[in-house]
């Protein structure tokens, strides 16, 4: 197995393999990016909430307010438009901070269409590969019948390797990406659940 990562089998493996390396890079890179970005501290700052939570508390709504622009957060920005429109009436405070959720949803599911595409497009590739390689061992076949043992051998190792690189790329890329769907579904009902207790302090005040 390790033998195909060798400069000498990419080269075999032709233009595919190289299509699919950078795809593979690409991936790696937007798995690190994910698993960085979706950490619960950065999505949800229970010490910032809480700071929050007690200035509501205490009727300070202005103190509130600067800690929910204290950082990024989607959560604080969902804190921050509640409090801005907490004058407003009960259903038009619960649907503002509804739709201020909704707003944040494609920041937490950012580049997950991307790493989709990826593990659906490397076998896909992979498989292109393979029907390249037949291809070039069918040609050989008609042009210098089955004597020729190496141009045989050298289409369905093309072949395979693109098979294999279609395969490595996808796999990985797949389980990550159904991991990073299901954490941004558990980060969106923890949210809500903040959401709703920030909707029955203000509406209390």
């Amino acid at each position: 197995m390790i033998s195909i990562f060798q400069a000498e089998t990419i080269a075999q493996g032709g233009p595919i393999v190289l299509i699919l390396i950078g795809c593979s890079i690409i991936s790696v890179a937007l798995i690190l990016e994910r698993m960085y970005y979706l950490k619960p501290k950065k999505i949800i700052c229970l010490k910032d909430l809480q700071a929050i939570e007690s200035e509501i508390e205490r009727g300070d709504l202005k103190k509130a307010l600067a800690f929910s622009r204290s950082n990024n957060s989607p959560m604080m920005k969902v804190a921050e438009v509640a409090i801005l429109n907490a004058d407003k009436p009960k259903a038009d405070l619960k649907m503002i901070i509804e739709e201020s959720g909704r707003l944040e949803v494609p920041r937490l599911e950012h580049y997950l269409s991307t790493l989709h595409t990826i593990a659906v497009v490397s076998p896909l590739l992979g498989l292109l590969g393979t029907v390249l390689g037949m291809i070039h061992v069918f040609d050989a076949i008609v042009t210098q019948g089955t004597g020729n043992n190496q141009l045989l051998a050298g289409g369905i190792s093309e072949a395979m390797i693109t098979t294999a690189f279609g395969l490595m790329v996808a796999i990985p890329t797949l389980v990550f990406t159904n991991y990073f769907t299901k954490k941004v579904d558990l980060i969106l009902v923890e949210m809500e659940r903040h959401s709703l207790y920030l909707y029955e302090m203000l509406t209390a005040k």
